[in-house]
This record gives C-alpha cells, structure tokens and sequence, in this order.
C-alpha cells in the first residue's frame, strides 16, 4: 500500500492514531515485550480501551485471547496497513526554508517515504545540493518525473504559484500531492491531495491559550 493510500472502510481518525499506537509499540518491543492489552495502551495514549481495539482490529493486527494484541505482529500490520514497510520515493518543490527543513529531516524514511529530488527557480540554489539532495530547475519536472517513475509530490512553494505547479504534475502523471501551500487545490479524480494547514495549527494553539 502507498504512502497515500487508505481503506475506504478505515476513518481518517482511526489513521492519524496508528502513529501513535506504533511509537509505543517500537517502546514495547525494545524492551522485549510479546503482548499488549488495549488497556495498558490506554494508559499511554489517553484514549479508551475500546477505542484502541477496534482501531488495531480494523486492519487485522493479531491479537492473543484475553491476553492483548501480539506487539511484534501489530507494528507489521501498521506499519503495513500505512505502507511504512516499503520506501516510496517522492520530491519536493519549493526549496525555501520550509522546504529546506522537510528536506533534512530524517525521520521520513521511517515512515515509508524518501524523497531524492527538489525543485526550485531560484538561481542560487538550482544546482546546489540542500541536505545531500539535489535541486533542479522547475523547468526540469516533468522530464525527471516520467524518468524516475516519481508518483508522490510534496509542495512547499507560495500560494500564488500552488495551482500551477499543481496542474503540471497532474499532467506529469503524479497520484499524490502532499501539500504545504496556503491553498486549497484542484485537481482530477485520482489524485490523492493531504493538506498540511500550518496557520490552523497555530491558530488552535493560540485560542488554547486565551
């Protein structure tokens, strides 16, 4: 399963919280452990019992009759389940300073995700290498996306530019957007877009602390 794909039948809230469930099961496991109870996740995560079983059951972890779900089997279902088992290779566009800071972090390898180009107009940093990766002209897309077989784009660029730069990679032949820009985009049947809205993130912080 890609790194965007879902089960129709899965709630998007059941998938934001297997991240958490596996960060407490790679714990688990390091310290050997063979079973968990939803109860004792519980404890960790703040959420109901029941809540945990019928997420971890949903996508066919193993479980132990009354003794808890297999930890070993569980962080392979997930891991599975959300296609972090198998790296799929991705680029961005927009090698600014958000761009850059996606671009050096290591933890996306963990979860499925290797990104081994970048993409910008600027002069000053076309050529260069940002974290080991190299940045290509804009101009170049199309031709490394069809060359590299690339499926997944992470944009990272103004919001002016968004939907352009959208329409190209559509046109390209990319199935997966993950999108950074202050915009919402349009685009065909089929093509899977994850919107990461930072200004909403600071926004219910800042109401938290009124």
């Amino acid at each position: 399963m890609g790194f965007f794909q879902r089960h129709n039948e899965i709630s998007v809230q059941t998938i934001r919280r297997l991240p958490q469930y596996l960060r407490i099961l790679y714990n688990l496991h390091g310290y050997g452990r063979e079973l968990v109870s939803s109860t004792a996740l519980a404890q960790e995560t703040q959420l109901l019992p029941i809540v945990i079983k019928k997420d971890l059951q949903a996508i066919g972890a193993p479980s132990k009759l009354r003794a808890g779900f297999k930890v070993a089997g569980t962080i392979a279902a997930i891991e599975k389940f959300l296609g972090w088992n198998n790296l799929n290779k991705a680029f961005l566009v927009g090698a600014g300073h958000l761009g850059s800071a996606l671009l050096g972090f290591q933890g996306f390898k963990n979860h499925g995700l290797e990104i081994v180009a970048a993409f910008d107009t600027r002069s000053e940093v076309v050529g260069s290498f940002l974290h080991g990766i190299r940045v290509y002209h804009t101009a170049q897309l199309a031709g490394i996306i069809e060359k590299e077989n690339l499926k997944i784009a992470i944009l990272a660029v103004p919001a002016e530019a968004a939907q352009g730069i959208t329409d190209t990679l559509v046109a390209a032949g990319i199935k997966a957007i993950w999108n950074f820009a202050p915009v919402n985009l349009t685009v065909p049947e089929g093509v899977r877009v994850q919107k990461e809205d930072l200004s909403a993130g600071l926004a219910e912080l800042c109401a938290k602390l009124r």
